[in-house]
């Protein structure tokens, strides 16, 4: 069962992923977006563990274990949703 929590603290924040590598949590796609910077949609708790959607710039939607994010402190915070 999952957990979503669309108003979490961090919805909007910029974020790098930073997964392991070999990680079996990851596909191919999860490491083809590594290093590149999207913004939080969402945190949700999945099997106990919390994973973030992270939606990047080309509309694709991404999740990565919360602990695997370099979250940027930064006021600016939104997502693909909120541009014009």
């Amino acid at each position: 069962m999952s957990a979503h929590r669309h108003q979490t603290p961090l919805r909007g924040a910029k974020a790098t992923p930073k997964p392991r590598a070999d990680d079996p949590s990851y596909t191919a796609v999860n490491y083809e977006y590594a290093g590149k910077t999207g913004h939080v949609h969402e945190v949700v708790t999945i099997g106990g563990r919390e994973l973030a959607k992270i939606g990047f710039d080309d509309k694709k939607i991404v999740y990565y274990l919360l602990d695997d994010l370099v979250i940027e402190a930064t006021p600016d915070r939104r997502t693909f949703h909120d541009d014009p």
